[in-house]
């Protein structure tokens, strides 16, 4: 990894954390420690300030909501989630329904942990070479270029009506009803689409603004498609998707 990275550890033994810290300072000091919750109060305002790369979350912290119940009321986190429990119960449920980048048990075993650090690396840089290389899947201001298996679909800017985020895949829903889906995750097309046109207005979704007919602020933020699609905002997305309306 060619820059520091942020991370926040969330665990509630002192043990525990005082070890992954001395772990992480002896064999990665490209990892910087910025914060650390040991309950969930603490944790929701480490999310609140939205500043690490990478989160160290426990599951279970001693109360009624674990973190992962904490993690369904944050709809915008750009954080990768590395996950150290002693339990593999919510194994499933962290990978079916959070977007996880590893999963490991306690006690944590250093080969297991020194893989799950190569992924984050890997993962990281793919998305800072998507930012810095203007050519990634692009042609003009006008088209992008979708590879698929057997070939590579060159879509015109003005047919997406909305991209959604579907687990590490990526779906480009098109005005005429279909949809074509690419193996590489959202945040990368966030990154390559014009922020002129596309806007994202939830962890899910990317919208074309020029294919909306409404933005409702009552029971719920959402806008409305010209498809008649309805599509949720992000509560945490309303207020930058106001200046991006220039309201």
């Amino acid at each position: 990894m060619s820059r520091k990275l942020k991370a926040y550890i969330v665990e509630d033994n002192i043990m525990n954390v005082e070890i992954l810290k001395e772990l992480i300072d002896k064999y990665y000091p490209s990892i910087s420690i910025v914060g650390e919750a040991t309950n969930t109060e603490e944790f929701v305002e480490l999310l609140m300030q939205n500043e690490a790369d990478v989160i160290f979350l426990d599951i279970e912290l001693g109360q009624k909501k674990n973190s992962l119940d904490i993690l369904k009321e944050f709809e915008n986190i750009d954080s990768e989630i590395i996950i150290i429990s002693s339990s593999e119960e919510y194994a499933l449920k962290a990978l079916n329904e959070h977007t996880i980048t590893s999963y490991l048990l306690k006690p944590i075993n250093l080969l297991d942990f020194q893989k799950t650090i190569q992924k984050l690396g890997k993962k990281l840089n793919e998305t800072i070479e998507s930012k810095t290389s203007p050519n990634f899947d692009t042609i003009t201001r006008d088209v992008i270029a979708i590879p698929g298996l057997t070939m590579i679909e060159i879509v015109s800017l003005n047919d997406i009506l909305y991209v959604e985020a579907d687990g590490k895949y990526t779906k480009f829903h098109l005005e005429d009803g279909s949809s074509k889906i690419v193996s590489k995750n959202i945040g990368i097309y966030e990154n390559i689409l014009p922020k002129n046109l596309f806007f994202r207005i939830h962890h899910k979704y990317i919208l074309n603004i020029s294919k909306t007919d409404n933005v409702f602020r009552t029971d719920g933020s959402y806008c409305v498609l010209k498809n008649g699609k309805n599509l949720p905002i992000a509560k945490r997305r309303m207020q930058e998707l106001r200046k991006f309306l220039c309201l």
